[in-house]
């Protein structure tokens, strides 16, 4: 499949806004900073962080809350972080109130929906689609009412869930809503890493695929390694945990290329299975 330039092949005067959808609060960085700095000469782009809440989950024994789970960092912290890399950027954001998966409740139950670790990299779960729905009615209004849009969402390389959901939510928005383009982006450092999120080798036409899409045309940005790094050091409580250091950090942006330029990927998709054209009628 030919690779082309997404800076050439758009015309960004057409568009109200560019609409990044994030998951977590350093995803849009992760994946799209290359983007975001070169965005900020042509068009007015806006973060879309999802899952930014203060969670407060009970005990086991339903006693003392506490404020996190094992191995995670404050959202207050996490906030800051986002906040100080959007303003390195010039870039406008928004943090939502929803919950990681791992803080999200059944609304029938009570219970955790996804209890440990492990049960992150999973499909959405049935209790879940009542958070799936609030999402949807939420991006819709925040993002859709904005004039002509080009959305630009994850497509869910990792498995992890609440990249999923992201995904599945922009699809059903842009299905609604003729001004609304879309784009997906390689989630990274997922892409760059078969051995994080679930642990199965992942690419981006088996992530479409989970969403009934196929690959239609793929995108190239280049990344100017030193400013996407600056970018992502204002996430200090990730660095260690996904790269291990700076030179990891380098190592693992420097190995996604094109013509020997580190470089970001994006894609458009066209559905898997098209629905057949409605046969005409004929009253005799």
């Amino acid at each position: 499949m030919k690779t082309l330039s997404l800076l050439t092949h758009r015309h960004w005067q057409d568009f109200e806004r560019v609409v990044i959808l994030s998951p977590h609060l350093d995803d849009a960085a992760l994946s799209c900073g290359g983007l975001l700095h070169t965005l900020r000469q042509r068009v007015s782009t806006l973060v879309v962080s999802v899952s930014s809440a203060t969670a407060r989950i009970a005990k086991a024994d339903g006693s003392r809350p506490i404020s996190s789970r094992k191995g995670h960092v404050s959202p207050h912290m996490r906030r800051r972080e986002d906040i100080a890399a959007m303003h390195s950027v010039d870039t406008h954001f928004v943090h939502l109130g929803f919950a990681d998966a791992i803080y999200r409740r059944s609304p029938l139950t009570g219970r955790l929906i996804y209890r440990n670790e492990r049960e992150r990299w999973v499909a959405p779960r049935v209790d879940d689609m009542a958070h799936v729905e609030e999402l949807y009615l939420v991006l819709r209004r925040l993002c859709l009412d904005l004039g002509r849009i080009l959305l630009i969402s994850p497509m869910g390389i990792g498995h992890h869930v609440d990249h999923h959901i992201t995904a599945q939510v922009a699809l059903r928005m842009v299905n609604s809503n003729a001004g609304a383009e879309l784009l997906f982006y390689e989630d990274f450092p997922y892409v760059a890493d078969p051995g994080m999120g679930s642990g199965n080798q992942d690419d981006p036409p088996k992530a479409l695929g989970r969403l009934q899409l196929k690959p239609a045309q793929r995108f190239v940005v280049p990344v100017d390694v030193d400013a996407k790094m600056n970018l992502l050091r204002h996430y200090a409580s990730q660095v260690q945990p996904l790269f291990g250091d700076d030179d990891g950090m380098r190592a693992r942006i420097s190995q996604q290329l094109h013509d020997n330029q580190p470089s970001e990927f994006y894609w458009r998709a066209l559905p898997l299975h098209p629905n057949p054209p409605k046969k005409e009628s004929h009253v005799s």
